[in-house]
């Protein structure tokens, strides 16, 4: 029949009461707006910090989809329009996977803003909803709708592999996953700045060290008396946050430590020392 609409058979029809889409639609409103912003200036405010702390070589940054990104922007559109009064929606896969990241992440950004709310009064946290109550609310609230997709989630992975086949459907999670880790680097990152991730902190140790063993022999070398252990230490640690902050141009502390057998490098990090001895 002329005009028939054909159902997408890799969907499935899921209804969206307005207590959930009330919990779904801030997620999802977060996640596109950074998205925009990224797209338009080409990094977003809720980016992973690269340039202050380069990851080691190796490190996956994920992968951007393009066609699984659409589908995100659609999905969010179709929530704005039916969240007032909810309703069934088709929606496969990869968009409920989304929007499960999306609450998730929103839970995230919420904590950010408690702790950038640290110390100021209890009605300032109470008016941006950012107090203990409210987000133990939130969080009860998330973990229900959560449950709620993840069970919808299930029909929407059989339906796409009777759709394209059990290899596509694998290929297709590989892609999801890779961009899913792009979105938590470029557009959803929302960890303190000050937290090292991982095996970091232990790494900036090791460099500290080598870094200032380098410098008490560097100092040497100009014919100057290396200061105590102590001090020097310090002068290193304010060498990498000057460096961090692209003070120091093109002497990294990894770039010193990868050419410290070189004349140019000790002179460098020597000069750094000396002058602030003199102060």
């Amino acid at each position: 029949m002329a005009g028939r609409v054909i159902k997408n058979r890799s969907t499935v029809s899921v209804r969206l009461s307005k207590a959930q889409l009330d919990v779904i639609a801030p997620g999802l409103e977060q996640l596109v707006g950074s998205y925009r912003v990224h797209e338009e200036k080409g990094t977003s405010p809720f980016a992973y910090p690269f340039r202050i702390y380069p990851p080691p070589r190796g490190f996956d940054r994920g992968t951007f989809d393009k066609d699984i990104m659409e589908k995100i922007l659609s999905l969010a559109g179709t929530v704005k329009a039916i969240r007032n009064r909810g309703r069934g929606t088709e929606i496969d896969t990869l968009q409920l996977r989304a929007t499960a990241f999306a609450i998730r992440t929103h839970i995230d950004f919420v904590r950010s803003v408690r702790r950038q709310q640290r110390g100021r009064a209890s009605e300032v946290k109470v008016a941006l909803h950012v107090d203990g109550k409210s987000v133990a609310q939130l969080k009860t609230k998330a973990k229900a709708v959560i449950h709620a997709l993840e069970r919808h989630q299930k029909r929407a992975n059989r339906a796409l592999i009777r759709e394209v086949g059990k290899k596509q459907y694998i290929e297709r999670m590989l892609a999801w996953k890779a961009h899913l880790r792009w979105m938590r680097l470029h557009i959803a990152y929302y960890k303190s700045w000050a937290r090292p991730v991982h095996g970091r902190r232990k790494r900036q140790q090791r460099d500290l060290d080598e870094l200032a063993e380098m410098a008490e022999l560097a100092v040497r070398g100009e014919d100057h008396r290396a200061p105590g252990k102590k001090r020097l230490r310090n002068l290193m640690r304010l060498y990498a946050r000057y460096s961090r902050s692209g003070r120091q141009g093109y002497w990294s502390v990894r770039s010193l430590l990868e050419n410290k057998d070189t004349y140019r490098a000790q002179w460098m990090l020597a000069q750094f020392v000396i002058k602030r001895l003199k102060r």
